[in-house]
């Protein structure tokens, strides 16, 4: 993955931890009006999944190994 990538991940992880960060402690509602707080829950819950999906992506290493029998079962599927 090109490094350009990895830096996008990674600013996008921080900026969701930030916004998990500002949910959590209750500034966020400077900014949105809640109705309910399962809804402020539910919105720091997905900030925190997507920071830690956005830190393994940009932090994986280049190579996965896959086996030749999936590659040319995935090819034959795709025709």
């Amino acid at each position: 993955m090109k490094t350009i990538k990895k830096i996008g991940y990674l600013t996008l992880g921080l900026a969701s931890l930030y916004i998990a960060y500002i949910t959590g402690t209750g500034d966020i509602l400077n900014y949105i009006n809640f109705t309910d707080p399962l809804g402020e829950m539910a919105l720091c819950i997905c900030a925190i999944m997507l920071s830690i999906m956005s830190f393994v992506s940009a932090l994986s290493s280049e190579k996965v190994p896959c086996s030749k029998e999936l590659d040319w079962e995935w090819y034959n599927e795709s025709i």
